[in-house]
């Protein structure tokens, strides 16, 4: 794993998560890259119901999926939700998913589905992505799409899209940002993909936010 300044080391249920400025995480204990709504081929259904959008964000996406896997040296991937968005989605990244796909031809890939990979198609058999349809205990974590409290376990999950606003002291100018999540009971990683929208989050006090900006992971003071 070559370790950058701007990763930083989340203690979290006696395991060592490294969040990544990429909006992943890399859980060191298993070599498991996590990630969560990737939303892979959304643009195309904007094009279906007759919006214009451009080619890029898919593969922006993966081309960034693919510097955080080589950087951490994971040797699996788990994917915690919405890898792929809609109707047409699996079948209109058919081709770049397959040459993504023979890149890294002994990675591992597990998929919790969300609610977009229910409808996304068939995947093709080619891509070795095991799919799980509820959730996946690995560990101390339960790692699923949506996020809940689980018993005897802390969950990691995806879905709420995590995001802080950041506003100067004047509160005249603001900044939208991902973050990661730690609550009490779960956990919550930003969306990695491209063309992806982010929810504010109101946290309690006891809450961990960090946030990302600039191509690094800070920590938010703790709301008093």
């Amino acid at each position: 794993m070559k370790t950058d300044q701007h990763d930083v080391v989340h203690h979290c249920n006696g395991q060592n998560l490294l969040l990544l400025p990429e909006r992943a995480i890399y859980w060191q204990d298993e070599n498991a890259l996590l990630a969560a709504d990737l939303h892979l081929g959304k643009e195309a259904t904007f094009r279906a119901a007759g919006i214009p959008l451009p080619e890029g964000p898919s593969s922006e996406t993966l081309v960034r999926l693919t510097a955080a896997l080589q950087r951490t040296g994971a040797s699996s991937l788990i994917i915690l939700g919405d890898l792929f968005h809609g109707d047409n989605a699996i079948a209109a990244i058919s081709t770049l998913m397959d040459d993504w796909r023979r890149l890294h031809q002994g990675l591992v890939i597990e998929l919790v589905a969300g609610s977009h990979d229910h409808w996304s198609g068939q995947i093709p058999e080619q891509w070795q992505i095991e799919v799980h349809h509820s959730s996946l205990v690995r560990g101390p974590f339960t790692l699923r799409h949506y996020p809940e409290a689980v018993d005897n376990s802390y969950c990691l999950a995806g879905h709420l899209h995590p995001g802080v606003v950041l506003k100067d002291r004047s509160r005249a100018d603001a900044m939208r940002l991902p973050c990661f999540y730690f609550g009490k009971e779960f956990g919550v990683l930003p969306p990695f993909g491209e063309f992806t929208g982010l929810t504010p989050l109101s946290p309690f006090s006891e809450d961990i936010l960090f946030v990302i900006g600039d191509g690094q992971v800070i920590a938010l003071p703790s709301k008093q």
